[in-house]
């Protein structure tokens, strides 16, 4: 348990170290709600697992943007926002 702790707080730590300028406005909740969708499709893709098989298991504003983590059937990926607007899904142990 807490191997996925440390895990979890260094990929929050890298997508905070992204130089997103100087990030000082906060997500939204419709923010978060337009994020939703393309993290699904593309975890979905990522994976091989029917979106509906996908849920969105927190939104975190991280220093770098918003970002979701997602239950893909048991397994955690994460989901940012990137600086263009599209989005990045990843393994919670990708770095």
């Amino acid at each position: 348990m807490i191997r996925r702790f440390l895990v979890i707080g260094c990929c929050l730590g890298l997508v905070a170290c992204n130089d997103y300028g100087e990030a000082t406005t906060f997500a939204t909740p419709t923010e978060f709600e337009a994020m939703r969708q393309p993290c699904i499709d593309q975890a979905a893709t990522l994976t091989s697992i029917p979106a509906d098989q996908i849920t969105v298991s927190s939104e975190i504003e991280t220093g770098g943007g918003p970002l979701l983590t997602l239950d893909a059937a048991g397994t955690s990926y994460s989901c940012r926002k990137e600086a263009d607007g599209s989005v990045t899904v990843f393994s919670e142990f990708a770095n």
